[in-house]
């Protein structure tokens, strides 16, 4: 029997064929460039038109006129940050119960003198109504119901109640009056505003959104899959007793303090500007001038900036905080969506999320509903 010759060598694997670059599989990073590029090119427009009104160059009627429109691109470029954030995948919910009214007003806040610049009228009637919702992504989706409404009309009427089926979901619904009346086409053309409401419902998993347009009204609305029961719940206000003062429900809170501790000067210029804008008084310091900070005034809420600190003075603050002032609410903006967290007294905002989500974390916080 003849022996058995040498096994031959395994041919070695034949090497891997380059995957081929496609512009499809990088569209966020795109939108992501653009709008960080625009964001910052319209922020600084606006300072510019600012220092033209205090050099007494520019009319405050001349600055409305080009401020509006540098607004709603500024708008349209948060929508799409927004947009990509929330499909991503990297925003971890936690849901809480909210009562939902006192969140449509957060958001009137807000947005009071924005509204008040197009000479757009607001009404509202609402019943009380309590979902389990992120806060911020419930904040984020009436933002962003109201700007897909106010490019249709003059007047906005803001309903919330409950459908009278079995179980009762809370309904939100914003009837824009128009006139003229839109085209059905730009009723129904899927725009920035769209795409990012329907992006806000799909992250969220339990809200359900039509569009419609009824005579002249463009109406909008949105439904509650995780509606929480209104035993004894008190009958809804009749239009007449519905206030239209957008500052109405924020008297509880109204005159709060808010100290910022924070060594970065751009996060802390933008925080002031939001918490600012919520008819709140905010005094920063860094770390060094926290302490000496709040033996001047006692804060209602303090938001530390742990992104811009050191780890050992972020931590020797929050000692300090937990040993002094155990009852302090504190809210924290961190480096990352990852190590953000909306439970209990010390929350955290993500930095990168800063503009959606300080604004509805300070008004909650405050009001004590996180």
């Amino acid at each position: 029997m003849p022996a058995e010759g040498p096994t031959p060598a395994a041919s070695p694997p034949a090497p891997a064929t380059p995957q081929r670059w496609r512009m499809a599989e990088h569209w966020p990073e795109l939108v992501t460039a653009l709008t960080d590029q625009s964001i910052e090119s319209v922020v600084l427009l606006l300072r510019g038109l600012e220092l033209l009104v205090r050099k007494g160059r520019l009319t405050q009627a001349e600055y409305k006129v080009l401020a509006l429109p540098a607004e709603r691109l500024k708008h349209v470029g948060m929508s799409a940050q927004q947009i990509v954030r929330f499909q991503s995948g990297r925003v971890r919910q936690s849901h809480e119960k909210i009562d939902l009214a006192y969140l449509l007003e957060c958001v009137l806040q807000e947005r009071r003198d924005e509204l008040a610049l197009q000479g757009l009228a607001v009404w509202r009637k609402f019943e009380p109504a309590d979902v389990l919702i992120d806060p911020a992504l419930g904040f984020s989706l009436a933002q962003a119901m109201l700007d897909w409404s106010i490019r249709f009309g003059h007047r906005i009427d803001l309903r919330l109640d409950l459908t009278p089926a079995t179980p009762a979901r809370a309904r939100l619904r914003l009837e824009t009056y128009a006139d003229p009346v839109p085209e059905q086409d730009s009723v129904f053309d899927d725009g920035i505003h769209w795409l990012l409401l329907r992006q806000i419902a799909a992250t969220d998993g339990a809200v359900e959104l039509e569009r419609s347009l009824d005579a002249n009204r463009v109406v909008l609305s949105a439904t509650f899959g995780r509606t929480l029961a209104q035993a004894g719940a008190a009958p809804a206000a009749r239009p007449e007793e519905v206030s239209s003062d957008p500052e109405a429900p924020f008297k509880s809170v109204s005159g709060a303090h808010v100290l910022l501790v924070s060594d970065d000067p751009a996060t802390c210029e933008e925080a002031q500007a939001i918490v600012r804008k919520l008819g709140l008084t905010v005094e920063a310091a860094g770390t060094e001038q926290a302490r000496e900070a709040m033996r001047r005034r006692e804060p209602d809420l303090i938001v530390i900036d742990a992104a811009s600190l050191p780890e050992h003075a972020a931590l020797e603050l929050r000692t300090a905080l937990a040993r002094e002032h155990a009852q302090l609410p504190v809210l924290e903006i961190v480096p990352t969506e990852g190590g953000a967290s909306t439970h209990g007294l010390h929350s955290g905002i993500a930095r990168d999320a800063l503009a959606q989500s300080l604004g509805p974390a300070v008004m909650f916080t405050l009001s004590g509903l996180l």
